[in-house]
């Protein structure tokens, strides 16, 4: 499973991203304004600038097909960056324009995916992930992991990306059911280094070490 850190603190994607564990980062406006970035072109410079390498997935808002495609086209010649993800919310227009932009050679991420339905309508055009929000569903009465078994098994060739990550244990579950990728947040990502066991091993070793 390829991890993404769901995160716009610089210093640990750069942590993080030298450790070798993430294939990239996801971002969202709500974000960067959090961390004082200036615009979206200023957030992928300063990810670009402590991760040389990796997808940084950045929203191409729109209400529209052709504003979905011009948002993409602005992201690429203004970064100026080689290995950008564009995320677009699911909608007719979404559909439309992810079917277009993927065909085109760009990357994308079909997120705010809730339902089979829209699973499915993903799955017959071009795409490149397609981004279920587990914490999201769990929060709203569903079963959120048996959902992302069911696409994994009726999906067999749709790279399933599952955000809105709670806690380890979705990880844990999303990865028995089949996802390909996952997005955590930085609390989440800290909290899978840690196990009691793994501590007192240490601090025995260390113990004795000094002894």
């Amino acid at each position: 499973m390829k991890i993404f850190l769901d995160t716009l603190e610089l210093d640990s994607i750069q942590k993080y991203s030298d450790m070798g564990i993430l294939t990239g980062v996801t971002t969202n406006p709500t974000l960067a304004k959090r961390h004082g970035m200036i615009d979206d072109i200023d957030m992928i410079k300063q990810i670009r600038g402590v991760m040389p390498v990796g997808e940084i997935h950045v929203e191409a808002w729109g209400t529209t097909k052709d504003e979905i495609l011009s948002n993409i086209e602005r992201l690429k010649v203004k970064s100026n960056d080689i290995d950008l993800v564009f995320k677009i919310p699911f909608s007719p227009a979404g559909i439309d324009a992810c079917n277009t932009a993927t065909s085109k050679g760009d990357k994308t991420n079909m997120h705010l995916i809730f339902s089979h339905n829209q699973a499915i309508l993903c799955a017959n055009v071009n795409f490149t992930y397609i981004c279920p929000l587990v914490g999201r569903l769990d929060d709203a009465g569903h079963d959120a992991l048996l959902f992302i078994s069911e696409l994994t098994n009726i999906m067999v060739d749709t790279k399933i990306m599952v955000s809105s990550v709670r806690h380890p244990m979705h990880v844990v579950k999303a990865i028995k059911a089949g996802a390909d990728v996952i997005t955590v947040p930085l609390k989440v990502l800290e909290q899978m280094f840690e196990h009691p066991l793994t501590t007192t091993g240490i601090e025995l070793f260390e113990k004795d070490i000094q002894s």
